[in-house]
């Protein structure tokens, strides 16, 4: 595995997966590609059977200026890229990203959301994990990064 990619929503759960990629990576010398997909949130708000000014260009490059910023603080040596989804639907966007980077693995955190909420709002991993030509590894809120090692399987312990 040379190259990971890892995604945020910018939330503090969308945050999670930053660590768990950043150890993973230290442990298997990947490099690490950080992803920020920006949506204006207006448009995300009402769909596509309403029209909705866009929002205010400048906030919004304001805010992919301070996100771009943000990761390369949390995630020093990783490539980052923040993307605005352009209409597309986030899933599609992450997807683009990793095939354009030529990842092999995506690392995302999942809201967990069920029901009504899921219903509504969608499942941005859901929509990754099923389309996904790499493996996705979803971190959960309350999962603490893992102590990952890079000695090989079954170097000084059994093998399951």
């Amino acid at each position: 595995m040379t190259r990971i990619l890892v995604t945020t929503d910018g939330s503090p759960l969308g945050h999670l997966a930053l660590d768990h990629a950043h150890l993973l990576a230290d442990a298997l010398h990947a490099d690490v590609v950080a992803l920020y997909v920006q949506v204006d949130p207006a448009l995300a708000l009402a769909g596509e059977f309403a029209y909705v000014p866009p929002a205010d260009p400048v906030a919004l490059t304001a805010e992919a200026d301070a996100m771009g910023a943000e990761l390369r603080a949390r995630c020093p040596g990783a490539r980052v890229r923040v993307e605005d989804a352009h209409g597309l639907g986030v899933p599609q966007v992450i997807l683009r990203a990793a095939t354009a980077e030529h990842v092999d693995l995506i690392v995302m955190s999942t809201h967990g959301r069920s029901g009504l909420g899921r219903m509504l709002l969608g499942s941005v991993a859901e929509g990754v994990l099923h389309a996904s030509p790499v493996p996705v590894l979803l971190v959960r809120a309350g999962q603490v990064p893992a102590p990952w090692s890079s000695e090989p399987v079954g170097v000084g312990g059994s093998v399951c």
